[in-house]
């Protein structure tokens, strides 16, 4: 990247060759992320995270589909994609919003149903931020297909973690975060699939006219260089269950939440009876260790977490932390680990049971 912010710094929109250069290089990226998912390149627009993707994907399916005013989606997405649909329900939408069941789970067959003559769009996401449940991509988008309905994909959480494939899974638009896979913050992807009908959230030229603003060429080229380093998370997968079945084994009363047998490698949702997440989670801190008690996109909120809420969780005895690896972490870390977590877990309880 540090080339890009010192000195190849020409705008990819200019004429000359120094802006020229530039954009061929964006166009190198493009063909990077294209062949991650099995698009085309141009089919890949760049933008500045998930949520303006996620944003840009709805507002442009109502937009295109002007006589088509119901949306399906469920009621453990991402905050970008509910805060959305909150809005366009107050200007006349209506939305339905799949119940999951007490592992986080989905219903095709209720999903089938929601389905109307008016329905413009399914936007589901790959893979839940806070419990990990990753989703059965292919079969919505085949009921998708069948009832000529838009299909978008919220994919951050999943994206390096599974495969993702947009043409056998029938997906029409796709989001995600580069930060995701360790590509600086502030840049992100939407897919849009060449034959639908597209409208930009951003007018402008650039980028064919699909999302305008200067390029963030520096971030782009980070985004690259992230893909060309993405390996396997069969590490990740074997520490993930490593730290579970330690963790189940060692500390009593426990609960990991979540579909456990269909979950992304990285992320574990797990609580501990009688302790205050909050609470565990500023002692872990006090040992270098950070962990989180839901969405980082909403950790400033005193409110239960939405998603544990809708699986109908046992949140008087169980509040969850959650526990996110990464391709850094080692397993004399997880022991360390599990070792600061089941001294901090008999803390306060003994602390609560003195009260």
């Amino acid at each position: 990247m540090l080339p890009y912010l010192q000195d190849n710094f020409a705008n990819p929109s200019s004429a000359y060759s120094f802006g020229n250069d530039i954009k061929k290089r964006i166009e190198e990226v493009q063909d990077k992320v294209a062949k991650l998912l099995n698009s085309k390149s141009k089919e890949i627009i760049f933008t500045s995270g998930a949520t303006e993707s996620n944003v840009t994907a709805v507002m442009s399916a109502v937009r295109s589909n002007p006589d088509k005013r119901h949306i399906v989606t469920t009621k453990i997405e991402h905050a970008s994609i509910l805060e959305t649909l909150k809005y366009l329900e107050s200007v006349g939408y209506e939305v339905t919003y799949l119940d999951v069941d007490e592992k986080g789970r989905i219903d095709l067959k209720k999903l089938e149903k929601s389905i109307r003559e008016d329905t413009c769009l399914i936007s589901i996401m790959a893979a839940n931020n806070e419990i990990g449940n990753i989703y059965p991509l292919k079969k919505i988008g085949e009921i998708a297909n069948r009832h000529d309905v838009l299909f978008h994909v919220d994919a951050t959480q999943a994206i390096g973690k599974i495969k993702i494939d947009v043409e056998d899974m029938s997906i029409d638009m796709l989001s995600f975060s580069g930060h995701k896979l360790y590509a600086p913050k502030g840049i992100g992807v939407l897919y849009v699939r060449e034959t639908i009908n597209f409208v930009p959230l951003l007018f402008g030229h650039q980028q064919e006219g699909r999302r305008g603003g200067t390029e963030n060429t520096p971030y782009i080229i980070g985004l690259g260089k992230a893909i060309d380093l993405l390996e396997s998370n069969d590490k990740i997968e074997e520490l993930k269950s490593y730290m579970e079945d330690r963790i189940t084994t060692e500390i009593e009363d426990t609960h990991l939440y979540g579909d456990l047998d269909n979950r992304v490698p990285n992320t574990t949702s797990i609580a501990f009876k009688g302790v205050n997440p909050d609470e565990l989670m500023l002692l872990l801190e006090s040992f270098g260790i950070y962990v989180s008690t839901g969405s980082a996109c909403n950790s400033s909120e005193v409110l239960p977490s939405y998603v544990l809420t809708s699986m109908n969780a046992d949140l008087d005895n169980y509040r969850p932390i959650r526990v996110s690896l990464g391709k850094h972490n080692t397993k004399e870390e997880i022991d360390e680990f599990i070792k600061v977590l089941s001294n901090s877990v008999k803390t306060l309880r003994r602390t609560k049971d003195n009260k």
